[in-house]
C-alpha cells in the first residue's frame, strides 16, 4: 500500500510540477526504495539533500515526515507537515498524513481537527472524510462513521476507499443489499488488489448465505423493507428501494436451487431484465446502469464470473478454461478505460 500511495503521489505531483528537478527526482526515487528496504535514517539523508536541490516541491517534506512516522517519531513528522501546509501546490494527503500522526499519538480529537481543517482547503476530498469515519469507527460510533463515509462518497465518487468501509459495516448489519451494492461498487474502481480479492469472496458468500432454497420455496434475506408513516401518506408510495431489489430477486430465482457461479449469474442477468422494464426510472441504481450496459453488450455473464470468482475459484477456473474466448472479450472490454464504470455527483449511490 505504501508504494501504491508513493506511485499516486509522484503520478500527481509530475502532473503538478511540469518542470521538476530531474536530479532531486532521480535521488527521491532512490530514498523511497531505501525506506521501502527498512533503511529509513539513509532515506532522510536523500530526501534531505532533495530539497536543498529543490525546495519548491512540497513531496519531499512530505516523504521526510512519513519516515519519522516509521520511526514513530510522530510529533518530529507532524512539524514537518505543519511547514509543508505552506507551499504552494499541495494535496490534501498532507492533512491526511499529519492529522493520522494525532491518532497514531491517540490524540484523536486533534485528528478530526486536523481532518476538517484539510477540508475547508479541500472540499472534494474523500480521504479527509474516510479518516473521520475511521476514527469514528474506531471508537465503536458506527453511525458518524458511516455519515462520514458518505459524505466522503458525495464529494468524491470515485474514491473507493469509502465505499469498501460502508460494505464492510452493512455486510455486517441486517441490512445487507446495502453492503452488496456498496461492495461491488468498489471492486469497479479498485482493481486487482488485497482489498478486491477479499471482497469477491465476501460478497459471494454474503449471496450464498442471503438466498435460502427450501424444496419448492425460496426466501431471501438481503434486508428489511420498513414502510414509514410519511411514505404511506404520501400521494404516491416510493417503496424502499430494499423492497424493490427483493421483490425481483425474489422472481429471479425460478428454476434455480442453489447459489453458484453460474446460478448467480442467471439470477443477476434475470434481476435486471425485471428491474429495467420500469423500476430502473423511479428507483435508479448507478451499479444496475453499469449491469445494464454489460448486458447489453454481451459481457454480463463473463463479468459475473470474474466479480465472484474467489468465491468459488476452483469452479471460475473451470468456467474460464471452457470459455477462454468469451472472457479474453469481457476482459479487453472491462481493461478499456472508456468502459470504467464512471460515478459523479449526479448518480453516486447513498443508501437512503
Amino acid at each position: 500500500m505504501k508504494n501504491l500511495l508513493l506511485i499516486l503521489l509522484f503520478v500527481f505531483s509530475i502532473k503538478t510540477y511540469s518542470q521538476r528537478n530531474e536530479i532531486a527526482w532521480s535521488k527521491a526515487k532512490e530514498a523511497i526504495r531505501l525506506m521501502d528496504d527498512g533503511k529509513v535514517e539513509e532515506s532522510i539523508v536523500l530526501l534531505k539533500e532533495c530539497e536543498k536541490i529543490d525546495g519548491k516541491d512540497y513531496t519531499y517534506p512530505y516523504e521526510i515526515a512519513y519516515a519519522y512516522i516509521l520511526k514513530k517519531d510522530y510529533a518530529t513528522a507532524i512539524d514537518i507537515l505543519n511547514k509543508t501546509k505552506k507551499y504552494k501546490n499541495i494535496n490534501s494527503q498532507v492533512y491526511q498524513l499529519s492529522g493520522n500522526c494525532y491518532s497514531y499519538m491517540g490524540k484523536p480529537d486533534l485528528a478530526i481537527k486536523e481532518y476538517e481543517a484539510g477540508l475547508k482547503k479541500f472540499p472534494k476530498a474523500g480521504n479527509l472524510h474516510l479518516e473521520k469515519g475511521n476514527i469514528f469507527l474506531q471508537q465503536e460510533k458506527y453511525n458518524e462513521a458511516i455519515e462520514n463515509y458518505e459524505k466522503g462518497i458525495k464529494a468524491d465518487p470515485m474514491f473507493p476507499s469509502n465505499y469498501y468501509r460502508l460494505a464492510l459495516l452493512y455486510l455486517e448489519s441486517n441490512d445487507k443489499l446495502s453492503g452488496l451494492i456498496y461492495g461491488e461498487i468498489f471492486m469497479n474502481l479498485e482493481r486487482t488488489t488485497k482489498r478486491t480479492t477479499e471482497m469477491s469472496k465476501l460478497l459471494f458468500d454474503t449471496y450464498n448465505k442471503s438466498v435460502i432454497f427450501n424444496g419448492d420455496e425460496t426466501k431471501i434475506e438481503f434486508c428489511d423493507v420498513i414502510i414509514t408513516d410519511k411514505q404511506l401518506k404520501a400521494k404516491e408510495i416510493r417503496l424502499p428501494f430494499c423492497g424493490v431489489f427483493g421483490s425481483h430477486f425474489i422472481l429471479s430465482t425460478f428454476g434455480q436451487n442453489e447459489i453458484n457461479l453460474i446460478s448467480l449469474s442467471k439470477i443477476r442477468i434475470a434481476f435486471i431484465n425485471n428491474y429495467f422494464k420500469e423500476d430502473n426510472k423511479k428507483y435508479p441504481n448507478v451499479l444496475f446502469d453499469y449491469h445494464k450496459k454489460m448486458l447489453d453488450k454481451g459481457y454480463f455473464d463473463s463479468y459475473n464470473k470474474y466479480i465472484f470468482q474467489l468465491g468459488a475459484q476452483s469452479e471460475f477456473t473451470e468456467w474460464r478454461d471452457a470459455n477462454k474466448e468469451d472472457y479474453d472479450k469481457f476482459v479487453d472490454w472491462y481493461t478499456t478505460e472508456s468502459n470504467y464504470l464512471t460515478i459523479n455527483k449526479n448518480n453516486f449511490f447513498i443508501k437512503e
